[in-house]
């Protein structure tokens, strides 16, 4: 996109970030128990939806006792931070497979939460990663959030936040196994559907369709290039569209993502384009996302050679009901590409690296307590073109706790 063109488009375009993680500290601050809006945590039940799209305010109003009376009418200060945290704690096996797979992930993730009302209409989030996989991963979510701008129903989200939230939620599913669609890309492409900097418009019509636009930077949250090494590599933005029409028990879908990159001076220009449906029925609900990408230049070269991707996310919850303890989950990711670069004179690692990914995850959880869930989960790897040269039929197996306090 024409880097002229993309601030007008934030100023006359209509857009949704949303948090995405169970935050005890509003527990905590309603008095409320996790059912409210988890089955289970950190899932998320319509209210808390709901509670979320209000900028963390309760839709039936805030209590007199969530914020202090400084006498300013001006000043709004909450009574309390709202802080959480969550750990998340894995045992893993895979056989025949990667023997990093065969670990005790004790802790494996690590975060520190907090999210809230700052004045009437502006909120915050955010979460810490005090430890991923062993390390100090740092920020992913954070953003302020600005509802029902100038009264005209247009929410504004400024900050950091997945590219695919309007989509699928990553961090509120139930599975180990994620949405491995979103991130997959040329080696070489930092543009995906995964974190990245930028603003997003969202708004609701009368009718019940949702339109979400994002803009930008296109690069992820990596390191980046020029005065600022973490910021944005290139002077071009990245735009998402997506609008989602409510019919009855289920919801239709379509997005479109458009951008350009630039990498040791040559340049590729990244296409998503995709749909998904999503149906609701009883204690279950069932969603189904499609996508391709197309990069013009894939493999960042002078000759340029098109890569034309096709990915497909299908899952699966059944919660038999909102205050048991007892949670079912199936999810099933597919990634066919063309890319393919040849590892030569590597001994017994010659061969074609890829990108292609098929896996099928199936999860049992039972809740310990609202805010422990424990969980068992068995992955089919049916093909993983990333790793051991075309890594394909293993098993993972794995058990695990995630807390939230």
């Amino acid at each position: 996109m024409n880097p002229r063109i993309w601030p007008l488009a934030v100023l006359t375009a209509i857009t949704v970030a949303a948090p995405s993680n169970a935050m005890p500290g509003f527990a905590r601050k309603y008095r409320m128990s996790c059912t409210t809006c988890h089955a289970p945590f950190p899932r998320l039940k319509d209210y808390g939806d709901e509670f979320a799209g209000n900028g963390f305010r309760l839709p039936e109003g805030e209590p007199a006792r969530a914020t202090v009376d400084t006498g300013d009418p001006i000043l709004e200060l909450a009574r309390d931070v709202s802080l959480g945290f969550r750990m998340d704690s894995y045992i893993t096996y895979e056989d025949d497979g990667d023997p990093s797979e065969n670990d005790l992930k004790t802790p494996y993730n690590l975060k520190i939460i907090s999210g809230g009302p700052i004045a009437r209409s502006l909120s915050y989030y955010f979460y810490f990663f005090l430890s991923e996989r062993g390390e100090i991963a740092g920020i992913e979510d954070a953003f302020v959030f600005l509802s029902n701008l100038f009264n005209s129903g247009v929410n504004l989200t400024i900050g950091q936040f997945a590219v695919s939230d309007p989509l699928l939620k990553g961090e509120l599913r139930l599975t180990y196994e994620g949405y491995e669609v979103f991130k997959r890309a040329p080696p070489n492409s930092s543009s995906n559907l995964k974190y990245d900097r930028g603003v997003v418009l969202d708004y609701g019509t009368p009718f019940g369709m949702d339109l979400v636009l994002q803009v930008v930077n296109g690069n992820g949250i990596g390191e980046g290039s020029g005065a600022s090494k973490n910021l944005d590599s290139d002077n071009g933005k990245n735009v998402m569209f997506r609008a989602a029409q409510a019919l009855g028990p289920a919801s239709v879908g379509g997005f479109v993502y458009h951008g350009t990159e630039r990498r040791d001076g040559y340049d590729n220009t990244v296409h998503y384009l995709g749909g998904d449906l999503s149906v609701a029925r009883g204690p279950a609900q069932m969603t189904a996302l499609y996508l391709r990408r197309t990069d013009a230049n894939g493999y960042f070269l002078a000759n340029e050679q098109e890569v034309v991707s096709d990915g497909l996310i299908v899952e699966a919850t059944v919660v038999p009901s909102d205050k048991g303890r007892w949670a079912f989950a199936a999810l099933y990711n597919w990634f066919d590409s063309d890319y393919a670069l040849e590892w030569e004179d590597l001994g017994p690692r010659d061969g074609i690296v890829g990108l292609d990914y098929e896996t099928l995850a199936i999860n049992a959880s039972y809740l310990l307590a609202r805010n422990a869930r424990c969980m068992a989960e068995y992955t089919r790897i049916l093909k993983d073109e990333s790793r051991a040269m075309g890594f394909k039929n293993k098993n993972r197996f794995l058990a695990g706790i995630s807390v939230g306090f």
